[in-house]
């Protein structure tokens, strides 16, 4: 009876020192999260035009997330941020997962080959655009000294061109991302038993067998957190826009992260431009949702 006493109020004691022990950082959560998300989604009731002191702040209710869905440029911006979200995490998808493959693959070398593969994402990603600016610069870029080895004349104007522009922002990421890609699809690889590949080898299973029956589900986790950390961060991208192309040429490579900017800080309607940060976080929280359910499903990963 004492020894039930005793470890009931020890696990009491022990909530009580759990809850203590979370308060401040919940506090600390609340203040720096939700506060300002809070705050944000007060503003974006409002009309607020900074320019225009003396007509203050007049409530507009929901009008501000009415112009969502029938601004154009939010139309635009969204269909070019969802083109560069499908098509650089889909590229580093399949190129990380084919080099992490051949990561695998290897018995010697693989620190080193390991540590040369991370360094494009060890770089900030405004240095990465600025380097990046340069190779694609028509006249004097590495890329047009290249093309013109292979006999393209005149340099071509990547970030110039309507067409092009959106794509060589692509490629950036895909440069400057893959290797996270690579980083956590090999460490799923590696975490899957040798006695699964033993065992195939022994049915007389190929690599293609082997990739498509063992690796690949063995790594379904892997792939889900890649899906949703990259999808996360490729929506609301926007330093390497900004530092390519503001945007242009024509708003071919506006993403809604680049509008919600030039709406507060170029255009000064931040009312606006906090229904429009709302709206990316309320897309992006969608988005999570969807992933987070796939890896709670563990019958997906069978």
């Amino acid at each position: 009876m004492s020894t039930t006493y005793a470890r009931k109020t020890w696990d009491r004691e022990g909530r009580r020192l759990g809850r203590g022990l979370m308060a401040l950082p919940a506090l600390i959560l609340a203040l720096v999260v939700f506060a300002p998300l809070v705050y944000s989604i007060v503003l974006a009731l409002y009309n607020w035009q900074i320019t225009q002191i003396n007509q203050g702040k007049p409530f507009v209710g929901l009008q501000n997330f009415a112009k969502l869905f029938t601004d154009p440029k939010v139309l635009s911006a969204v269909g070019n941020t969802l083109l560069y979200v499908v098509g650089s995490v889909g590229v580093e998808l399949v190129l990380g997962f084919i080099i992490a493959a051949a990561l695998f693959e290897l018995t010697k070398g693989r620190k080193l080959a390991n540590s040369l593969i991370l360094l494009p994402m060890i770089i900030a990603p405004v240095i990465t655009a600025l380097i990046w600016r340069y190779m694609f610069d028509p006249q004097f870029g590495l890329i047009s000294q290249v093309l013109s080895f292979f006999g393209v004349k005149g340099g071509v104007d990547f970030l110039g061109s309507s067409q092009l522009a959106l794509s060589s922002l692509m490629i950036v990421d895909i440069w400057q991302w893959t290797p996270f890609v690579i980083l956590i699809l090999h460490a799923g690889m590696l975490g899957i038993s040798e006695e699964q590949f033993e065992a195939a080898r022994i049915d007389g299973a190929g690599r293609v067998r082997i990739l498509r029956s063992i690796v690949i589900p063995g790594i379904a986790p892997q792939i889900l957190l890649v899906l949703l950390f990259r999808t996360m961060d490729t929506y609301r991208i926007f330093d390497t826009v900004y530092v390519l192309t503001r945007g242009g040429p024509g708003g071919a490579t506006e993403t809604i992260g680049l509008y919600t900017y030039q709406t507060g800080f170029s255009f000064f309607n931040m009312g606006y431009a906090m229904a429009l940060s709302v709206f990316i976080l309320v897309t992006i929280a969608i988005i999570s949702t969807f992933y987070l359910r796939l890896l709670r499903r563990r019958s997906v990963f069978a």
